[in-house]
């Protein structure tokens, strides 16, 4: 039973995920939505992040590239990477990544 907030969409975003008291890790996105990410972990190390993670989301606008500063938790760990909860998403920080994601889908 899949338990998301959202439907999510297929995209591939470079992020920076950093867990309390570890290096960062680089990863990409898989997918994401308005409850959360999955992300592909590229620099390993996901079986020690646990709880709260702070990521770094970078993409492209007709502006410009940008990046966005957002927190989650793990909800789930795999082999390749993390299922990610966003925490205290609101509105105007949803805003930028639901319009580029309306673009794609």
């Amino acid at each position: 039973m899949d338990h998301r907030l959202g439907q999510r969409v297929n995209v591939a975003l470079p992020v920076q995920l950093r867990f309390q008291d570890q290096p960062s890790q680089l990863g990409v996105t898989v997918n994401i939505g308005r409850g959360g990410m999955f992300v592909d972990s590229l620099t390993g190390g996901n079986e020690n992040g646990h709880g709260c993670v702070d990521i770094q989301l970078f993409f492209e606008t007709p502006n410009g590239g940008q990046s966005l500063r957002l927190s989650a938790f793990v909800v789930h760990r795999r082999e390749n990477g993390l299922g990610l909860m966003f925490r205290d998403l609101d509105a105007s920080t949803w805003q930028p990544i639901g319009n580029l994601l309306s673009q794609l889908d």
